[in-house]
């Protein structure tokens, strides 16, 4: 399923770009601009315009109480897409509303996730199989699901989905302009989600209406006639259309190379390393093997990779593999660990660990020892199991990875209870699909910009409730919440490889319980991952998981987002 999304998102961009580079004879909606006396442009300047005005849209305080809370209020570039505040982010993580002046419960209950890479969420599905049980489901946006990003498979749970015929007078279904390719790429479960903040209570608090009305206002307003081909209209009959198209803007802004810029240390590493190969010789590596030219020469295009030249090429004697010369060795072990299996299976099956495999911390947790090589006792932490979007085929290489299978998990993340109003474990999946086998399942987030902050004394949260502040803390948590053996039922209570105990205090902060060298009950417990061995006996030096977070830091996008 994984490698069906990788293809779908290639091939959505691709129409993008080859709407960017040409120029069409007048479509329906340019007709319609000639006969209102509005200038005709070409279906690239239309698209354009659509994504200026999504960003500007997106940076402008749109709200009641007037200038209160914009999109980048919740999702800040500067630090990583999500929160823009240290001190909340510390103690009660939800972001106050516009409204939270005057009403004090004009806040939500979870951290706001960060809106970077979203465009590569597929849309909702329920998954099916022996697997089901661990991860129920797949795709869309908010931390359950709910903007499914297709026709609802939940009407009551899920929000409203933003069809092309809502936005767009198709003339001929079957032949698509190259704008109307373009917009019904950016729709989906991004598109679905721009249209819930502004309404809501908690948030932008403004009805659509007053939405409209505020960018008809606007010195912008101009972007959205150049885009849709007509003046905004916010009388009763229109507004909801125009409040729509805001919406696809919205995400056709947050599918740009500036959201998405591919720009980490990371990437640059590859970058380096593929630039050392001809165009022949990448199509021959594991991730490029099965593409077609259309799809090799999207991701090429958006990852900004030049085959073949020397002034680029950094590379060791495996170019365009792991490891890479633009990190260092602790960064590669990391990546060795962040991929190798934590959990065998099959025993039938051989361990899937790459023989080759040199490690940086050996056994006792001694750091750079000379390297030692991984053995079936001492494995690796399977991160790539839930935070690729080829999970099973990818070993870290893909250009355009997202490090999310976006798939639901239920890792036992203890209750926030420094969130006002918390006192208990909000249900996750189960809010959206009404099923109560779903509570606790939230969807794994993109691991892009984990570490992105404005300074260094900057504080994150991390998890949908933000109990973890630290990276090290959440490293380790994966590495050692199973504390009791009688949790485990995938087979015999497993031998605990570390000396975490339970909490006796539910109610106690991530450093407390670091402190106390303990874990507190998981908000949910049923299906929780640790259950079967997915986490929590992972068996990782303190060396390890240090590489792990060296590693994780290396997705932090490096380009600079000018705002507006």
């Amino acid at each position: 399923m994984a490698t069906t999304i990788f293809r779908t998102s290639s091939i959505a961009k691709a129409v993008t770009l080859v709407v960017l580079a040409t120029g069409l004879s007048l479509t329906s909606g340019q007709a319609e601009a000639k006969k209102k006396d509005v200038p005709v442009k070409s279906d690239e300047e239309r698209v354009a315009a659509l994504v200026e005005l999504g960003k500007e849209v997106f940076f402008t305080p749109i709200s009641r109480p007037k200038a209160k809370q914009s999109c980048a209020s919740c999702h800040d570039p500067a630090t990583g897409w999500t929160g823009a505040s240290s001190n909340i982010n510390l103690v009660e993580v939800a972001q106050p509303g516009a409204n939270i002046h005057r009403d004090p419960d004009a806040r939500g209950q979870l951290k706001p996730p960060t809106n970077a890479y979203a465009t590569f969420i597929p849309p909702f599905a329920l998954a099916t199989g022996p697997g089901a049980a661990f991860v129920p489901a797949f795709g869309g946006a908010f931390w359950n699901g709910r903007s499914e990003g297709s026709d609802p498979l939940f009407p009551e749970g899920a929000t409203v989905h933003i069809s092309l015929a809502d936005v767009v007078t198709v003339g001929d279904p079957n032949a698509l302009t190259l704008f109307e390719q373009a917009v019904e790429g950016f729709l989906g479960p991004v598109a679905d989600q721009a249209l819930n903040p502004f309404p809501n209570p908690v948030e932008q608090n403004i009805r659509e209406k007053s939405v409209c009305q505020q960018v008809k206002k606007a010195d912008y307003a101009n972007l959205f006639t150049d885009a849709w081909g007509s003046r905004i209209q916010c009388d009763q009959n229109n507004y909801s259309t125009s409040f729509k198209r805001i919406a696809v803007a919205l995400a056709a802004y947050q599918d740009s190379p500036e959201v998405n810029s591919f720009s980490s240390k990371r990437d640059n590493a590859l970058r380096a390393e593929l630039a050392c190969l001809t165009e022949g010789d990448i199509k021959l590596l594991p991730w490029a093997q099965n593409l077609t030219d259309a799809e090799f020469d999207d991701i090429v295009s958006r990852f900004g990779l030049v085959p073949n030249d020397p002034s680029l090429c950094q590379a060791d004697n495996s170019p365009g593999a792991f490891p890479l010369a633009g990190l260092t060795p602790e960064e590669n072990w990391g990546h060795d660990l962040f991929y190798a299996a934590a959990v065998l299976f099959n025993p039938a099956q051989p361990k899937p660990i790459l023989a080759g495999d040199i490690g940086t911390c050996d056994a006792d947790g001694n750091s750079f020892p000379g390297g030692v090589v991984l053995t079936e006792d001492r494995m690796g932490a399977g991160c790539a199991l839930c935070h690729s979007n080829n999970p099973g085929g990818d070993d870290g290489t893909e250009p355009l990875q997202t490090y999310a299978d976006h798939g639901y998990h239920n890792i036992g993340s203890p209750v926030n209870f420094d969130i006002p109003g918390v006192v208990a474990s909000d249900d996750g999946l189960a809010d959206h699909t009404g099923n109560d086998g779903h509570k606790g399942f939230v969807k794994s987030p993109s691991l892009r910009n984990v570490d992105l902050r404005p300074s260094a004394d900057f504080i994150k949260a991390y998890t949908r409730n933000g109990w973890f502040k630290s990276l090290e803390g959440l490293v380790h948590f994966y590495n050692t919440s199973l504390v009791d053996p009688s949790d485990f039922v995938a087979g015999p209570p497993p031998v605990i490889k570390h000396d975490v105990l339970r909490c006796m205090d539910g109610e106690i902060t991530e450093q407390e319980a670091l402190d106390s060298n303990c874990w507190p009950e998981p908000g949910h417990a049923d299906g929780v991952s640790f259950a079967a061995g997915i986490t929590g006996n992972l068996g990782l030096s303190a060396c390890d998981e240090a590489a792990i977070v060296s590693y994780l830091k290396t997705f932090n996008d490096e380009a600079v987002v000018v705002v507006p």
